[in-house]
């Protein structure tokens, strides 16, 4: 449980893309796409170094092996996949989708994990369990309208709400594709598309 939650609390970093995309005005997106490519190009050049050179894989397990799952030792991380969906995400989304689709993965990912583990007792697929999925759906929700406030335009309570319920469905049955690829990316595909046939 304390690897878990030593785990999500630094997952907590990826909230900085949101945060600092927040502040970035529409006339400026280019720039942020240009940020999110560059450290994305940057990041995957490291782990395709730790996952084919001997001396940078010992040195990352020698310091980095406490924040790391079992299976991303020897494939590519969770940080990878985040990067690439915040600069897809961005690159393709409406801004407040990208902050609320990039939020969901962040918060309704540490939500399910952390209720799972502690209280998740009615098991649903695999390891997951009704109580994490309820977690990760109230954290999508209420992060999802608090963005809708700070973007009052197409954003309704509506499309949040299935926003989030997405995101939460799309956590409990990636099983085999890294969620921080899938549910920014989904659950955003899905809000833009409301947003376009609502509008």
């Amino acid at each position: 449980m304390f690897k878990e939650l030593k785990r999500k609390c630094i997952h907590l970093i990826g909230l900085l893309i949101p945060i600092c995309y927040y502040f970035f005005r529409e006339e400026d997106k280019f720039i942020a796409v240009t940020i999110l490519f560059a450290l994305t190009a940057i990041y995957f050049s490291i782990e395709l170094l730790r996952l084919t050179n001997k001396k940078a894989q010992k040195y990352f397990l020698t310091h980095f092996s406490s924040f790391l799952r079992t299976h991303e030792k020897q494939h590519i991380t969770g940080t990878a996949y985040y990067l690439l969906s915040a600069f897809l995400s961005v690159l393709f989304f409406e801004k407040e989708l990208a902050i609320a689709c990039l939020s969901f993965l962040v918060l309704g990912d540490m939500f399910a994990a952390l209720i799972g583990k502690k209280f998740g007792h009615t098991k649903i697929l695999a390891n997951k369990s009704l109580e994490g999925s309820l977690a990760c759906f109230a954290a999508c929700l209420v992060i999802g309208l608090f963005v809708a406030w700070l973007f009052p335009t197409h954003l309704t309570i509506q499309i949040v709400a299935i926003g989030a319920l997405t995101a939460t469905i799309v956590e409990l049955l990636s099983l085999w594709i890294d969620d921080n690829l899938t549910i920014p990316l989904i659950s955003g595909l899905v809000m833009q598309v409301l947003i376009c046939v609502a509008f």
